[in-house]
């Protein structure tokens, strides 16, 4: 039997999936992420553990899935390197929907909280979290789905799934999910649904109990499922790719991208040269290779053999024929153009595809946000007069005697502050900031230093009077009718304001409180137009005595208030990315988005990807924002390890880029 036969004949056993689907993985990817990959990215991770959970331990008003022939009703799964399909029993679908879509149900929410669910381009049914870049294919129609809704209307539950915002108290009810995982629990749901055609009935069943473990899931053969870095990626890629910032601007990334995907290609076998201008300083061929020998190639990543570079020429003659040496040896070369100060972005021109790397920038994605608040009405009172309080305070007369006490309090802190310092304090020069007095109403009390507690620091009365003695003279000459009633009634009004806690500029409690009753009073006849008079007689004082209390006035209320991302229309993003690259060639021009930080809608990327294809461009892909990138200009090791979220990443970016490079070399 052949090796391919036998790979594909073994990812079946694990899978169930059909023979075509394995064998397309099996000729796309090899072995070089496994035969049957896990996911490598925390958040994929937790949704795909998720998922599996609510279908072994559904909601009590749904009752146990009745399918003892296919475990979960799930006949097969096609796990992808950054991708994951679902196959439900033909027989078993609209069960399987109703027990995994949410809906709300008289005592909470049944199915996945959070979950939510969009017919894909090929009919198929993308399921992902609100808010989260998870997402798994499931193999049902739009047809399917209205079939699951027409039951749970029926049973007398609201369907949740295609709601923009979650439903009352459905974020905290993921939330209890998620956290209900042991360490290594998630991995091993995630593997189990990754790996349906392990779940023998019998032990499957006890997952209702228990999460699946290692033996369960190891299934025939496991060493042979290992990834093993024989040969290319995708089968015989060989060409030549150009990074370049669009607009030709430079701090965009493009050098930690180049090494981002080149190590990705290297740990799958293939044969990389990075080609890059030595001047650039974030780039690791910045320091030439003082190994004899070498020239011009030299190691990039510590473990990497199959991974060298070497330092463009500033002459262009002289660069082209190194890119022409460097596809001699090599299976692909990656040229990092650098931005426009550097000579070498003709060669962006003459290469098989073209990354232009842009910064994400959620204000070109999001057009608006839309709030919706769902807390009771009379916390969105308090939160209106919270609002209405701080924008238009009760104005309140200061007498000049307690305006020059305020300011005492506030440079007695820093006088305080440089005692703190020591011995050095004493060599310190310190002056009276007089001109303070006008502008104390200014001051935002977080910008003035705290003083020691009295308890804690037994000289602060003997630096009292050290304070008011040192100036007491500039303070008899500039106030001579204040100074000696405010000098003698100072130390008192500190000490007591300290053993409050109260720090220069706070407010008085009493003072505080008389405030916000003033400010009802003022407000009143507006609060009721607007909130009516029961509201308002009932809720108003609740308010004032709350916020005098310091007590949390609106975070028992915090899920219950959303804000939705209102997306830019896809043409309209399309166009700006096109318009930022409108010097490279669009047809082999491949937009990356750098530094995603996991607030981009998969669905909107995906159609700006379709929009982009229209325009005659190959299409969109991104790089996270991870904080093991940010470190590569100083430390590439990590580039080597063919597991965790930077490995996934890198897996995902050379996927994209290998779909898109002609197998036989040049196009």
């Amino acid at each position: 039997m052949s090796t391919e036969r036998q790979a594909v004949r073994l990812r079946r056993q694990y899978t169930g999936e059909g023979h075509q689907a394995a064998l397309a993985f099996y000729r796309r990817h090899g072995m070089h992420f496994g035969l049957v990959p896990d996911t490598q990215d925390p958040q994929q991770q937790a949704f795909e553990a998720a998922v599996l959970h609510t279908l072994a331990r559904p909601h009590p008003a749904l009752g146990p899935l009745r399918t003892p022939d296919v475990p979960f009703g799930l006949a097969a799964a096609s796990p992808g390197v950054e991708s994951l399909v679902l196959w439900p029993h033909p027989d078993h679908l609209t069960d399987v929907l109703l027990h995994l879509l949410p809906t709300q149900a008289a005592d909470g929410i049944a199915g996945l909280p959070g979950l939510r669910a969009a017919t894909g381009p090929y009919q198929d049914l993308v399921v992902r979290l609100v808010g989260r870049s998870a997402r798994i294919t499931v193999r049902a129609t739009g047809a399917d789905v209205e079939r699951a809704r027409a039951a749970a209307q029926k049973a007398g539950r609201e369907p949740l799934w295609d709601q923009a915002a979650p439903a009352v108290g459905e974020r905290r009810a993921w939330n209890a999910l998620a956290d209900a995982f042991a360490p290594g629990e998630a991995e091993m749901w995630s593997r189990a649904l990754r790996r349906p055609g392990l779940a023998a009935p019998g032990a499957s069943s006890q997952w209702a109990r228990r999460a699946p473990n290692t033996a369960e899931l190891e299934g025939p053969k496991p060493q042979q499922l290992l990834p093993r870095p024989i040969g290319p990626l995708a089968g015989s890629i060989r060409g030549t790719v150009a990074l370049t910032p669009a607009a030709g601007r430079g701090g965009i990334g493009c050098t930690t991208v180049a090494l981002h995907l080149a190590s990705a290609l290297a740990r799958g076998g293939t044969r990389v040269v990075v080609l890059a201008d030595g001047k650039d300083p974030a780039s690791p061929l910045a320091q030439p290779d003082q190994r004899p020998g070498n020239a011009p190639w030299r190691d990039l990543v510590p473990g990497l053999p199959a991974l060298r570079g070497a330092v463009l020429p500033d002459n262009r003659e002289e660069a082209r024929a190194l890119v022409d040496r460097a596809r001699a040896q090599a299976d692909l070369v990656l040229i990092d153009t650098g931005n426009g100060a550097y000579p070498h972005l003709n060669l962006a021109q003459e290469t098989d595809l073209v990354l232009a790397v842009t910064r994400y920038d959620q204000r070109h994605w999001i057009a608006d946000t839309e709030t919706i608040d769902r807390r009771p009405e009379h916390v969105q009172m308090w939160a209106w007069l919270d609002q209405q309080y701080f924008q238009s305070p009760p104005d309140r007369e200061v007498s000049a005697e307690e305006h020059l006490l305020t300011f005492l309090d506030v440079i007695f802190a820093d006088w305080v502050a440089q005692k703190g310092w020591g011995d050095d304090a004493a060599d310190l020069p310190w002056e009276t900031d007089w001109g303070l007095m006008d502008d104390l109403l200014d001051l935002d009390v977080r910008d003035i230093e705290e003083l020691p507690a009295e308890d804690e620091e037994p000289r602060l009365d003997s630096w009292r009077a050290e304070f008011l003695a040192e100036i007491d003279a500039e303070g008899t000459r500039r106030h001579p009718q204040l100074w000696p009633q405010a000098a003698t009634a100072w130390p008192e009004q500190s000490r007591r304001r300290n053993r409050a806690g109260l720090r220069a500029g706070d407010a008085d409690p009493a003072e505080f409180n008389a405030r916000r009753r003033e400010f009802l009073t003022t407000i009143e006849p507006e609060a009721i137009t607007r909130w009516g008079a029961d509201l308002w007689q009932t809720h108003r004082l609740q308010w004032a005595i709350r916020a005098a209390d310091d007590e949390p006035l609106f975070a028992p209320y915090e899920d219950l208030i959303e804000r939705l991302a209102i997306p830019r229309p896809s043409g309209d993003i399309a166009d700006r990315l096109l318009q930022s690259a409108r010097d490279l060639p669009t047809t082999r021009l491949l937009i990356t988005l750098n530094r995603v930080h996991g607030d981009i809608d998969p669905q909107q990327l995906a159609d700006v990807d379709t929009a982009l294809r229209e325009h005659g461009a190959r299409g969109v892909t991104f790089v996270p924002g991870l904080p093991e990138l940010g470190e590569l200009r100083w430390q590439t090791g990590g580039l080597a390890a063919a597991t965790g979220a930077l490995a996934a990443a890198g897996a995902r970016l050379a996927v994209a880029v290998a779909d898109l490079l002609p197998a036989d070399g040049h196009s």
